[in-house]
């Protein structure tokens, strides 16, 4: 089954029109600056926005065209943040993935096994029945990637799914994700941390204000002028000495150019 397909998709004025083609088996970064447009391009990816022009494609199907049913079979979509307003358990929040493959008032054992088995892959075993509200941010960030585990969507947009999370879980939910490409699944995710996206993705999607400026490899993103004139940061890339592999030193701010103005938000 083929992955996610931007076809001169655009939502004007955040995001311009765009052409890129992404496939299963592998784990994509969205990365760029603040108000780049990350989040509203795996919104449109998700299928909760329309495109302005273009269209977006998944299974070799238009989106737009398709059920929210059968959008919820092939994507699962995690927001950047759960709120703690919501008034489920961890274990009712995790079983909500797995409505668009069964009735929510279906009863039986293959429900129960794909929850219990997205919260033990997660560490939530201890807190599956407390409410969303008495756990921590990260916590219901796990939460929400067990969801999607449970949904058994083939492709996953996660917006910022590390954000809330301490060094120990960042780096064991990106590793379980490069296992869940390896699997099969597209996983596309907007992330803010440019040494795990060189350390965990496959491909990197690199936005400045609402156009793509690079799609490609590590090797092909991570030069040290794009970085410097998307980022606005001083930056060399160097080996890793223990490992070899690329990484990204980053020496400080560059300053603004005259009458240039930098997002905050």
């Amino acid at each position: 089954m083929a992955g996610v397909r931007l076809d001169c998709a655009a939502y004007l004025p955040i995001l311009k029109p765009m052409s890129i083609a992404l496939d299963l088996g592998q784990v994509v970064g969205v990365i760029g600056p603040n108000g780049a447009g990350k989040s509203t391009l795996l919104r449109l990816m998700a299928g909760l926005i329309a495109p302005t022009s273009g269209q977006v494609v998944v299974a070799d199907l238009p989106l737009t065209s398709q059920s929210p049913r059968w959008r919820a079979q092939q994507i699962a979509y995690l927001p950047q943040f759960i709120g703690d307003d919501i008034p489920f358990t961890v274990r009712e929040f995790v079983e909500m993935g797995r409505y668009s493959r069964e009735s929510a008032f279906a009863q039986g054992s293959s429900r129960q096994e794909a929850v219990m088995a997205a919260v033990a892959q997660m560490g939530l075993e201890r807190l599956l029945d407390l409410p969303l509200a008495q756990i921590s941010g990260g916590e219901r960030q796990r939460a929400g990637i067990a969801r999607c585990l449970a949904q058994a969507s083939p492709v996953f947009l996660l917006d910022e799914p590390i954000a809330n999370l301490d060094v120990f879980y960042q780096l064991d939910i990106l590793s379980r994700l490069r296992g869940l490409a390896a699997d099969g699944r597209l996983i596309v995710l907007a992330i803010h941390h440019l040494e795990f996206a060189m350390r965990f993705c496959d491909a990197c999607i690199v936005l400045d204000h609402g156009a793509v400026v690079a799609f490609g490899s590590r090797d092909e993103v991570f030069q040290t002028e794009l970085v410097q004139r998307v980022f606005h940061i001083g930056a060399r890339r160097f080996a890793d000495p223990f490992t070899g592999d690329p990484r990204l030193s980053v020496m400080g701010c560059l300053p603004a150019k005259d009458g240039e103005e930098r997002e905050e938000s």
